[in-house]
């Protein structure tokens, strides 16, 4: 997969939908997992991850999607993740989002995630 192609944005919306069916098979992924669904490279990962953090955060009753990619090691997400939380708030995050209806939600498209330059520095 040409991930270089495709814009963090791009990446946000191909990355959403497996973590959605993830969070409803109540199922944690690691980075090598969401590589092996979206063909995006563990590495590169951390901003569409982020940009869906942010698209969570803005919808404010949305638990965190993102928490539930984990580093295969630790089992917690990595240092990058944008909201400092302790173990125990990371795992009631997770039950937050595998609690949560997502199947009800409208699959957020790539314009949801475009944020302006200004917005980003």
């Amino acid at each position: 997969m040409a991930e270089s192609r495709l814009s963090l944005a791009d990446q946000a919306v191909l990355i959403w939908p497996v973590l959605v069916f993830a969070a409803r098979m109540q199922r944690v992924l690691t980075y090598g997992d969401v590589h092996d669904f979206t063909g995006i490279p563990a590495h590169f990962q951390g901003e569409p991850l982020y940009l869906i953090h942010r698209y969570c955060e803005r919808k404010k009753d949305y638990p965190l999607l993102n928490s539930i990619v984990v580093s295969a090691d630790t089992g917690f997400p990595g240092d990058g993740f944008p909201k400092k939380m302790t173990p125990q708030q990371h795992l009631e995050e997770r039950a937050r989002v595998f609690a949560y209806g997502w199947s009800g939600k409208d699959k957020p498209r790539r314009e949801d995630f475009d944020v302006p330059q200004s917005a980003t520095a």
